[in-house]
């Protein structure tokens, strides 16, 4: 039997190389260049948190239009044992066309009652046709305890060799980072969310990241048009308000910590990339997870208030309804510990900023991770706001545009230049650094006491191993 796609895939690259503003893709890392899989029958895998992170979990798969069983099969990891789908709990779920590909159906399942803090492999297909995705291997929820996750941010690809530059990103990123626990993904997957081709070269080239842990989606404004968000994830709204055929926000706790995600992709005359329905849902989702004991707040975010590039200087950030006024004194005032943003392509890091919009000056403590310094912010009074910088190609230069005031900088620790310019400018936009030398990703790790941040640089130009640019913390004493 041949499976046909409404598009073909046909990838493949043999060197990964960028000299001086031509990307072409880089020589550091020939494996990731690769086409995982060229034309895989059941493909853009991708589990989500749906519900009780100790006990669900959501998945979202495309297949070709005759395979209309949504079928799911769990097992509980033993040992080393390979898992027996015999033996495995079933589940049933959904599937409709795909809203931007009519020659791909799009599916979504959701595993429940799984117990805590264990591994489950999994596959997705269709029993009856007798097709399957690889073998999969997912966690649930610990009931508390530490835990890792993995942040990037914009892979944002618009081509092929893009594509597979930024899979290889994500790719890196898993090596270096051994045993987290989920991974975060702050928005701008693509660089047009309604062409399906760009999906496949991100997921596909770098499915055995996407496969292999519980992805943790935030809706940038390149995914939001015609359902390309929503097709792709598997996630619950957290009102019906909110408007899934492009987005949604939504929270969950994980061990000690609770997760508020949001969508920039909204707007209102009170709130410029709000509405006045999310904004007073998160009000409350902060607050009823502190009041049911949540040690750590984190809020994910796209377009964020406190980032040094082009986009700090928008109108939907500067204006008096912007994000910058209306949105970060509320996150402020509500306490909330670490903002992950996203869209601005750059990497910086504020100080902790409170809910006068005002940055205050914490008592640290230096101690020493990895080789290198790395100051813990005790107790801070104000939320600690950072980009970190993209995943794929496209990046931005350092705003020096006087609109943001003498004291804009002040508020942050990490503000320099983009780092890629230092190779030239990118000759299709001069304006820009040039494409594809300079990536980044972060590992997050969340302990009863303490939050540590470490970000990591990938430049292809140098050969491609990553190596740690930033690391900071927060620790709570006494609360």
């Amino acid at each position: 039997m041949t499976f046909r796609y409404g598009k073909r895939v046909t990838a493949f690259v043999t060197a990964l190389c960028l000299i001086l503003g031509l990307l072409v893709i880089s020589p550091g890392f020939p494996d990731q260049a690769k086409a995982e899989n060229q034309d895989p029958v059941v493909k853009k895998v991708v589990p989500t948190f749906t519900g009780d992170t100790k006990t669900s979990k959501g998945f979202t798969w495309y297949t070709m239009l005759e395979s209309t069983g949504s079928d799911l099969q769990v097992v509980k990891k033993t040992g080393k044992k390979k898992p027996d789908f015999r033996k495995a709990i079933k589940f049933t779920g959904t599937s409709y066309v795909s809203t931007n590909d009519s020659g791909e159906r799009v599916h979504k399942a959701e595993a429940t009652g799984l117990k805590a803090n264990t591994e489950y492999y999994y596959r997705v297909g269709d029993e009856k046709m007798n097709i399957w995705s690889d073998t999969g291997l997912v966690k649930t929820s610990k009931k508390n305890g530490a835990f890792t996750f993995l942040e990037l941010t914009d892979p944002q690809a618009k081509t092929e060799e893009e594509g597979l530059l930024a899979a290889s990103t994500f790719n890196i990123a898993a090596q270096t980072v051994k045993n987290y626990d989920f991974m975060t993904v702050t928005g701008d997957f693509v660089d047009n969310g309604v062409v399906e081709d760009e999906w496949d070269w991100l997921i596909n080239n770098s499915k055995k990241v996407w496969g292999n842990t519980t992805v943790v989606p935030a809706a940038g404004n390149h995914e939001g048009k015609n359902n390309a968000f929503i097709d792709h994830f598997n996630v619950k709204p957290a009102a019906s308000n909110t408007d899934t055929t492009t987005d949604a926000y939504y929270s969950f706790d994980y061990s000690n910590t609770h997760f508020t995600v949001l969508n920039t992709n909204e707007d209102s005359e009170e709130f410029r990339d709000f509405t006045p329905a999310q904004v007073n849902w998160m009000t409350s989702d902060i607050k009823a997870a502190k009041a049911a004991g949540a040690k750590w707040t984190v809020v994910l975010i796209h377009k964020g208030p406190y980032t040094t590039s082009n986009h700090a200087t928008d109108d939907d950030i500067i204006d008096p309804n912007g994000v910058r006024n209306k949105i970060a004194p509320l996150i402020g005032k509500l306490g909330v510990d670490l903002v992950i943003q996203g869209h601005d392509h750059i990497y910086a890091r504020s100080l902790p900023v409170n809910g006068d919009n005002e940055a205050t000056q914490p008592a640290t403590i230096t101690e020493w991770l990895n080789g290198q310094q790395i100051d813990y912010s005790v107790n801070p009074d104000g939320s600690i706001y950072f980009i970190p910088a993209t995943a794929g190609p496209k990046v931005y230069k350092k705003n020096i545009d006087p609109v943001l005031g003498d004291n804009f900088y002040s508020k942050f620790v990490r503000a320099e230049e983009n780092h890629a310019l230092k190779y030239g400018l990118d000759p299709s936009n001069p304006t820009r650094p040039v494409r594809g030398a300079i990536q980044n990703f972060t590992s997050v790790k969340v302990e009863k006491d303490r939050i540590t941040v470490v970000v990591y640089e990938i430049d292809r130009i140098k050969g491609g191993a990553p190596y740690i640019v930033d690391q900071f913390g927060i620790q709570k004493d006494g609360k």
